[in-house]
């Protein structure tokens, strides 16, 4: 029965190991990231609580997000402006819903929906 009860709670252990730490996604979020299909130099993010900066070109042009959090985990981006002369895929008012799969030790897992398109995707941490 003792052997039971251990096993019972190192694979009870075990398990709430493997969950990601996703409570505390708000934490880890703001700061300098980059898509790691992209290189640092030709596209990298800024954000805070409130707003994300997509910055192309090294630093020259940007576009311009206003994030509105739905759940500690999931936000949406409503896009707002952009310095660039080359028009973007979305429309400025146009929204996509960002949720963070996991974060920690500077990598963020994440899943947007923009309009009836999924994708999925990863971003390191560089500040």
């Amino acid at each position: 029965m003792k052997l039971t009860i251990n096993l019972i709670l190192i694979t009870s252990f075990t398990y709430l190991l493997s969950i990601p730490a996703t409570n505390e996604c708000k934490k880890s979020f703001s700061g300098k990231w980059k898509y790691e299909r992209f290189e640092t130099e030709y596209i990298h993010v800024e954000r805070t609580l409130e707003k994300q900066f997509e910055y192309f070109e090294d630093g020259k042009y940007y576009y311009e997000f206003n994030i509105e959090w739905l759940s500690e985990c999931k936000y949406e981006l409503t896009y707002i402006r952009t310095t660039s002369p080359v028009p973007a895929a979305i429309k400025f008012g146009e929204k996509l819903t960002v949720e963070i799969v996991e974060i920690n030790n500077g990598t963020m897992e994440y899943k947007t929906v923009f309009r009836d398109l999924e994708e999925t995707g990863r971003m390191n941490r560089i500040d």
